[in-house]
């Protein structure tokens, strides 16, 4: 469920969300353009969570809680910064090619991916973060789609990035501080 939470709310108003509803307005293939930023969130979430799964064993129950406490701080301070604006890729190329590039560098760069791998270093079920990592996506992109680059600009991205930044941070802490019992 965390995984859910923590990518529907830093893509909601992300990079990610402005780099697909641009790509598939430009490329009038939103169909291609999702399904390429879906592919590479299946391939990096599968790629976290098995990272999640090697280091389980490693630590301690404590210590697999302070990672995720650690990685929702880090995910509410990266959205404080700033958004750059999305760029287009060469026009020669598929929609589904520009989507899974673009979408693979932002991923990379990206701290949704280490949320997923600690959430899943967590649980005793770690999987079940790839179908909250893919509804999470699903749900911040397919809003965007809809509204159009126009719309979806207008909306105050900025707040809505200050908010969850707030919320993330609050539930890193309020995690941090539950592992001493001191909540």
């Amino acid at each position: 469920m965390i995984v859910l939470v923590a990518v529907l709310g830093a893509q909601a108003a992300g990079r990610w969300s402005g780099f697909v509803v641009h790509l598939a307005e430009h490329s009038r293939q939103p169909g291609r353009v999702v399904l390429g930023a879906m592919l590479v969130q299946a391939v990096m979430a599968s790629l976290a969570i098995a990272f999640g799964r090697t280091l389980a064993p490693e630590v301690t129950p404590d210590t697999r809680s302070l990672l995720l406490a650690l990685a929702l701080l880090v995910l509410g301070i990266g959205l404080f910064g700033r958004m750059s604006a999305p760029r287009t890729m060469p026009p020669r190329w598929s929609p589904l090619v520009a989507a899974v590039i673009g979408s693979g560098a932002i991923q990379l760069s990206d701290s949704t991916t280490l949320v997923i791998a600690a959430a899943a270093a967590r649980s005793p079920l770690p999987w079940a973060a790839l179908p909250g990592a893919m509804l999470g996506l699903a749900g911040a992109i397919l809003p965007a789609l809809l509204l159009g680059e126009r719309e979806w600009r207008r909306l105050p991205l900025r707040a809505i990035r200050i908010g969850v930044g707030c919320a993330m941070i609050l539930a890193g802490i309020t995690i941090a501080l539950s592992i001493r019992g001191l909540i």
